[in-house]
């Protein structure tokens, strides 16, 4: 089982879109995907329109000693793809999260026997809280979403330093290395001068790990969480779609690598 984390400390770079796109067109293909939603916003959960009205989430699996995995997850409306809901309560689980012994591993023990599935994808929250510390004490690859910005640079720097800080705090309790495995690019708009700079700039820091997809500017994308629907199931045909496809075929391929 792979086991990535869709990450990035500034918001609104397209975390929870990818999460749930992703997802779909990894599940669409054959593969069995568990998505876990660690924002208390609750995104991935909306836009894919889970229900978490009387029903346990992410917080009690987090807070909860007798909670189990299987008490939490749902299935999604797509076939092969499940999740861990998230929504406000998380806000106050983190705050309870913050005064136990050994916070950082919760998530890591709760969901190291889990099994059934190819894919565990975190949407993260956008911060280096006591959540996301979680996620990487269990990830194994980074999945870095970037917006096209002068800004995004500035931000690329600081959250590499970030990661190298945590590698050394808490990188030997966890045995291995947190790094950014793959870059993706959203909000692409290949029309402006700033957009195609900056994917060059970004393209000349990390080399390789920059994906091929990029992810266009599309307002279909929008659109299908406003409805609860991934893109495959809103508008199948659209550019958005097609870029989260060939993303998904790119990170099967890597696997094989």
């Amino acid at each position: 089982m792979r086991i990535l984390a869709i990450a990035n400390h500034k918001g609104g770079v397209g975390k929870s879109t990818t999460c749930i796109n992703l997802g779909a067109a990894l599940a669409k293909v054959g593969k069995k995907v568990l998505l876990v939603d660690t924002d208390a916003q609750g995104h991935t959960t909306i836009g894919l329109n889970v229900n978490t009205k009387d029903q346990q989430t992410i917080a009690e699996l987090l807070c909860d000693d007798k909670v189990k995995p299987m008490d939490v997850i749902q299935h999604t409306y797509i076939k092969n793809l499940d999740i861990i809901p998230s929504d406000l309560s998380l806000a106050i689980a983190e705050m309870k999260l913050a005064t136990m012994a050994a916070k950082e591993f919760r998530l890591r023990n709760k969901l190291k026997g889990i099994k059934g599935y190819d894919f565990l994808i975190f949407d993260c929250p956008p911060n280096f809280s006591t959540l996301p510390m979680n996620v990487f004490a269990i990830a194994q690859e980074i999945i870095l979403p970037l917006q096209l910005s002068y800004f995004s640079l500035e931000g690329v720097s600081n959250f590499v330093e970030t990661i190298n800080f945590i590698n050394k705090d808490i990188g030997p309790l966890i045995k291995h290395k947190i790094s950014i495995e793959g870059v993706l690019i959203t909000f692409y708009d290949t029309r402006t001068k700033l957009s195609r700079d900056v994917h060059n700039q970004i393209k000349h820091i990390f080399g390789k790990k920059v994906f091929k997809s990029a992810i266009p500017q599309n307002i279909k994308l929008n659109e299908a969480q406003s409805h609860g629907k991934s893109i495959f199931d809103y508008d199948p045909e659209c550019k958005g779609a097609q870029a989260y496809m060939n993303l998904a075929k790119e990170i099967i391929q890597k696997g094989k690598q």
